[in-house]
């Protein structure tokens, strides 16, 4: 669960992201995608025929691609992964630990917050760099009830 860059892996997307995306797909999304595709590119070959332009069909392609890989990149984010964050947080002699890792002394500001609506949630050390946890939306007012208990002065920026 703990990530040690701030960018998240899953942001960009990967050839097994966009197979899971397709694979979670329902059999009618399946079939509504295919025809939005087919009917896009359609459009693009009928205004490439009538006009001749070589960069709008290279437009009209790429942007319909880009469109359909982000798409499937979206539904296939593996959310089973996402674990949680208030099982493995813990005060021991006066200090916050989540999971192993003791969070530094000289934390002063942690971001709270979420990808999307939907989730997942994330809790991120506001530096340069530092450390992320990703887990359920669910547990998002828990995590910050949790540091205004137990550490009053860190300060949670929320995004």
């Amino acid at each position: 669960m703990q990530k040690p860059q701030i960018h998240w892996k899953f942001q960009t997307p990967s050839h097994r992201s966009i197979q899971l995306g397709w694979k979670n797909l329902s059999q009618r999304s399946k079939l509504w995608l295919l025809l939005a595709n087919l009917l896009w590119l359609s459009l693009v070959f009928y205004h490439y025929s009538t006009e001749g332009r070589a960069f709008m069909l290279i437009t009209g392609i790429y942007t319909q691609l880009m469109f359909t890989l982000f798409f499937l990149h979206a539904k296939g984010f593996p959310r089973a992964s996402v674990g949680s964050l208030i099982e493995v947080l813990k005060v021991e002699n006066n200090r916050i630990y989540i999971s192993d890792y003791p969070l530094p002394e000289t934390v002063r500001k942690v971001v709270i917050g979420r990808f999307d609506i939907q989730g997942p949630a994330f809790l991120q050390l506001a530096w340069n760099q530092g450390h992320q946890w990703i887990f359920h939306v669910d547990e998002l007012q828990q995590v910050r009830y949790f540091f205004r208990q137990h550490a009053p002065q860190i300060e949670i920026l929320n995004e």
